[in-house]
C-alpha cells in the first residue's frame, strides 16, 4: 500500500528541533570532502537500488519547504527525526546536517525521505552545498527538486550542477521531478530542454507550493508515477520487442489481468516497413513540426511494432518519446481489434500536463507521425494543420 498523503492540518511550519518526537543523532567524521564522506557512508546500503530501501531526496535550493516536509512527516507518522552530522576530524565542527525520517507503509518497506539542512550547520560556510545534495540524490530512487521562485541565474546554476552530477558514474537515481509554480510554462520548457541522459526520467509538475502537505502530496504523486514507470521496460530507441509479443506474454500470465478483464489476443507481427524518404527530407519534416508552439517532441513511428524510426526530441528525453509512441500504437491496435479492423485517423491521449497525438501517413501504410505537446501551450488546430502540410511534403516526389 502506498504512503498516504498528509492532511492539511499537519502542514505547520516546523522549526529545527521543534518536533514533538525524540530526535536521533549520529556523527560521521570527515577527513576531506563532505560529499565523498556521504557517498562512503551510503555505499554499502545504496549500491544496488533494486534491493535498497525506497528513498526520496528532497532538493530545496530556496530552503523553504524540505525541512518542513520532513518534520511534518515525522510528526504525522510518529517517527523520530534522524540526523546525520558531518563533522571535521580536527576540530569536530559541524560541516553539514542531513535530516531523515521514515514513512511506514503497510505491506511494504518503509519510505525514507532525506534532505540536507545546511542552514543549521554552523561550520558550513564555504562548502559546496550542491556537491552534498547531489551525493545524496545519486543513491535515491527519486529526487524531487522544489524550484519555487528561483531567480533565472540560480536556476541555471542548479540545472548545470544536476546535469554534471547525473553524468557521473556514481549517479544511479532513475527519476528526477521538478516542482514549479503554476503557469511557469517557460520554466518548464527550460528544464525539459536540457540535455538529460536518456536513462534519466525527468518530469516537471506545476503545483501551488503553499504548504508542506501540498509539497509532500505532489512529491508522493510523482513517486507513485515513477514506480509505475519503473515497472515498465524503458526504451531509448527502436527495439525488437513488438506490442504483439508483449501482448502474448501478458496473455500467457493470468496474474496480469484483473478478474473479468477483456483480453486481446496477440496478432502476428508485421515486418518493419522501409522508410520511403531520404534522411534530409525527414529532418526537414520534423524541423517543420518542431517549431509549433507547445510541441515537446515528434517523430515517425512504425504502426505495426511501435518502433520510433526518426525523431526530433529537443525538449523531451528520447526514451519518453519512444514510450509515448508505443503507447499510442497499442491504443490504435486495441481499437482496430475491437472495431473488427476499423482504423483510426487520429489518436489523442491526455496524460496529465501532456497530450500525445498519433496520425497515420496516407501515402505510407504502416507509418505514422507521433507528437508530444505541453497541454497548457498546445495549439492542436495549428498542429493538425502543420501535420497536413507535412503529409503533403512527404507525398511530393
Amino acid at each position: 500500500m502506498a504512503p498516504q498523503p498528509l492532511p492539511a492540518d499537519t502542514a505547520r511550519p516546523a522549526a529545527s528541533g521543534g518536533v514533538g518526537l525524540a530526535q536521533r543523532s549520529s556523527d560521521v567524521v570527515v577527513d576531506g570532502s563532505p560529499a565523498q564522506a556521504v557517498r562512503q557512508h551510503f555505499a554499502q546500503q545504496r549500491h544496488d537500488l533494486g534491493s535498497a530501501s525506497p528513498m526520496i531526496m528532497l532538493l530545496d535550493p530556496s530552503r523553504l519547504w524540505a525541512a518542513q516536509v520532513v518534520h511534518a512527516l515525522s510528526d504525522a507518522a510518529a517517527q523520530p527525526l534522524q540526523r546525520l552530522n558531518l563533522r571535521e576530524r580536527t576540530t569536530l565542527r559541524t560541516l553539514a546536517v542531513i535530516e531523515r525520517t521514515v514513512v511506514p507503509r503497510r505491506g511494504s518497506a518503509p519510505l525514507r525521505v532525506y534532505h540536507a539542512d545546511l542552514r543549521s550547520a554552523p561550520g558550513s560556510h564555504g562548502l559546496d552545498p550542491d556537491a552534498i545534495t547531489c551525493a545524496l540524490a545519486e543513491g535515491s530512487q527519486l529526487t524531487a527538486v522544489i524550484v519555487g521562485t528561483m531567480q533565472p541565474q540560480a536556476l541555471q546554476t542548479l540545472l548545470q550542477s544536476l546535469l554534471a552530477a547525473c553524468r557521473q558514474p556514481e549517479w544511479r537515481c532513475p527519476a528526477l521531478v521538478f516542482l514549479v509554480p503554476p503557469g511557469a510554462d517557460g520554466l518548464q520548457q527550460r528544464i525539459l530542454s536540457q540535455p538529460w541522459p536518456p536513462s534519466l526520467r525527468v518530469e516537471v509538475l506545476a503545483e501551488p507550493l503553499g504548504s508542506a502537505s501540498g509539497v509532500w502530496n505532489s512529491v508522493l504523486a510523482a513517486w507513485d508515477h515513477s514506480r509505475q514507470q519503473h515497472a515498465l521496460p524503458a526504451h531509448s530507441g527502436p527495439s525488437p520487442t513488438t506490442p504483439a509479443a508483449a501482448g502474448a506474454d501478458a496473455a500467457a500470465d493470468p496474474s496480469t489481468h484483473p478478474p473479468g478483464a477483456r483480453r486481446y489476443p496477440a496478432t502476428a507481427a508485421a515486418a518493419t516497413p522501409d522508410l520511403p524518404w531520404s534522411a534530409p527530407l525527414l529532418a526537414r519534416l520534423l524541423a517543420l513540426l518542431s517549431r509549433t508552439d507547445g510541441l515537446l517532441a515528434c517523430g515517425v513511428v512504425d504502426l505495426h511494432r511501435g518502433d520510433l524510426l526518426a525523431s526530433d526530441a529537443r525538449a523531451l528525453p528520447p526514451a519518453e518519446l519512444a514510450l509515448a509512441a508505443r503507447t499510442l500504437v497499442a491504443v490504435q491496435a486495441a481499437h482496430a481489434h475491437a472495431a473488427a479492423g476499423g482504423a483510426l485517423d487520429e489518436v489523442l491521449l491526455t496524460c496529465g500536463h501532456r497530450q500525445l497525438l498519433l496520425r497515420g501517413l496516407p501515402g505510407a501504410p504502416g507509418l505514422g507521425l507521433v507528437a508530444v505537446v505541453a497541454r497548457a501551450q498546445a495549439n492542436l488546430p495549428l498542429l493538425r494543420f502543420k501535420l497536413l502540410d507535412a503529409e503533403q511534403l512527404l507525398a511530393t516526389p
